[in-house]
């Protein structure tokens, strides 16, 4: 089955490029430091650019940041499982190399069943990312995965063509929403 052998590739330290409810990801342990590195290198992307992460619930979430004031609980209520990630100040669990040395850290949880088993299953959020280099444009299938990536990931799943846009990027500061990438949800978010 599809789904064991994502856990499996996941659980030796690869890289697997799959459907996500969005886009196309690239998803790793966002646990593991070499697979953080893996990401980068893949993606040709600069350090000080951080990554975001995937959790498949609030009890996985509350161990990765130091709160959830009370307006973002209120969108993690409203949005969550789907399309908007959200800036957390992060707990010291956090590897810093996927900040990029921020205090923050941006996480959503995710509208897809097989993501949320995947990470229930190894116990640990993922990082999850678009599946092209650095500044090329998002793919939507996976014929559009460039030969130099294509090498170095290890397992990709085919889910056909996605027309999706990325997450909404949000802060929140004084309960106003800072909108750092538009995205999916941001007509919505500007009702707010």
């Amino acid at each position: 089955m599809e789904e064991e052998k994502i856990i499996e590739e996941l659980k030796k330290g690869h890289l697997v490029i799959m459907p996500t409810d969005t886009i196309y990801g690239i998803i790793g342990d966002a646990t593991d430091e070499k697979v953080i590195k893996k990401v980068y290198d893949i993606k040709e992307r600069s350090y000080e650019k951080p990554l975001l992460i995937l959790v498949s619930n609030e009890k996985m979430l509350k161990e990765l940041v130091t709160e959830i004031p009370d307006r973002i609980q209120q969108l993690m209520n409203d949005y969550w499982p789907g399309p908007l990630t959200i800036l957390f100040k992060k707990t010291d669990k956090v590897s810093p190399l996927l900040t990029a040395n921020s205090e923050y850290i941006a996480i959503r949880i995710p509208n897809d069943e097989r993501l949320i088993h995947i990470m229930n299953t190894l116990n640990k959020p993922l990082i999850s990312t678009s599946a092209n280099i650095s500044s090329h444009e998002v793919i939507t299938n996976t014929n559009q995965i460039e030969p130099r990536m294509r090498e170095k990931i290890d397992y990709i799943v085919d889910g056909g063509t996605i027309n999706k846009a990325s997450s909404t990027l949000i802060k929140v500061e004084n309960d106003k929403i800072q909108i750092l990438r538009a995205g999916y949800l941001a007509k919505s978010l500007l009702r707010e």
